[in-house]
């Protein structure tokens, strides 16, 4: 330890372009005990320690070189748990563990306490027991980290939707500022620069997709749309723009959404009884569901658009719903049961 902490002072001494008299003089010492320390002879007294981590504006660990290991603990602890919420309904058990174990290790660190609320969530969303423990704890971690990651938010007006405390949803939905005011929209309103182009398509991606989580519920919850062709034609036509501005040659994640729209489109026709458009409806669904769930066991990998006006956006790190075979499952069990029939007949539907 004496050595890497010598060592690691000489590193940051040189990264500011400080000699060895200026820390000697900021902490009181000579500078041949300073030369001592980083030759490996000697090491600083305790008490000192703070003050030459402060010196360099670094945390105690980083001083002794602990960052990196603790780093590497943290990542591979989290792409654990990213794993296993994107596993099985049981996984979710076995990531709650895992998170409970990193955060004995590490109390204070942030991505733990969101894997271990989307754990929870996920658990606490199949579970109809009430009082529901997972999703009251999902609740309390969500509000905490809510505080300073805003990322957060959607997830936690969904559990206070599924706990029914609908005044709380409103009101913290109500405190986020207008589309309007979003990062997106107020990079793109930047005319000019070297990332113009850059910001400009991450609001027109961003919109998109705005917009199909509006449409979309806003159908299913409309009583003259969500039956009928209007619905089926509305969800089309903004299937059709995600291809004109995605490429029909797109494969990345947001094929999530055109599985949406396909499986609401899917659904409408069979509750109009028009089952040979249902079929091609979830024939696409499918597909797009098969197409994707191989791509998140493989590992999904940084997006890339190569259309026009997405040239220039990189990797946004968009949310999307992650797709299991549950999903499938439960959106089969809904329909009438002409149309299950013709699913489980086709050999090609396995999930």
């Amino acid at each position: 330890m004496q050595i890497k902490l010598g060592d690691k002072i000489k590193e940051l001494r040189k990264r500011d372009g400080r000699k060895q008299e200026d820390l000697a003089n900021a902490l009181g010492v000579t500078a041949q005990a300073v030369s001592r320390w980083e030759a490996g002879g000697g090491y600083p007294d305790m008490g000192m320690i703070p003050a030459i981590a402060n010196y360099f504006h670094v945390s105690i660990d980083a001083l002794f070189g602990y960052n990196n290991d603790r780093d590497m603990r943290v990542k591979e602890y989290v792409a654990e748990a990213h794993k296993l919420l994107l596993g099985g309904a049981g996984d979710s058990d076995k990531c709650i563990a895992l998170m409970r174990k990193a955060l004995e290790e590490f109390p204070t660190e942030p991505e733990f306490k969101k894997c271990l609320a989307n754990a929870l969530h996920q658990k606490g969303f199949a579970v109809t027991e009430r009082p529901n423990k997972y999703l009251e704890e999902a609740v309390s971690l969500y509000e905490e980290l809510s505080e300073t990651d805003k990322t957060v938010i959607l997830s936690l007006l969904s559990v206070y939707g599924l706990l029914g405390e609908y005044d709380k949803a409103e009101k913290k939905a109500l405190e986020q500022p207008p589309l309007r005011n979003s990062r997106e929209i107020l990079a793109a309103s930047i005319i000019g620069g070297n990332h113009e182009a850059k910001y400009l398509g991450e609001a027109v991606l961003s919109l998109l997709r705005e917009l199909v989580f509006a449409v979309e519920p806003a159908i299913a919850r409309n009583d003259e749309m969500k039956n009928s062709q209007a619905g089926i034609e509305l969800l089309a036509m903004i299937r059709d723009l995600y291809r004109k501005l995605l490429g029909e040659d797109y494969a990345g994640i947001l094929i999530t959404d055109y599985f949406l729209i396909d499986m609401r489109c899917a659904k409408i026709a069979a509750a109009m009884k028009d089952y040979e458009q249902a079929m091609g409806f979830f024939d696409s669904a499918y597909d797009n569901f098969a197409t994707i769930y191989k791509m998140q066991e493989e590992g999904l990998k940084a997006e890339h658009y190569n259309t026009p006006l997405l040239s220039e956006v990189g990797d946004m790190s968009l949310p999307v719903v992650m797709v299991k075979p549950e999903l499938i499952e439960s959106a089969v069990s809904q329909f009438p049961s002409e149309m299950q029939k013709r699913i489980k007949k086709n050999p090609k539907y396995v999930y």
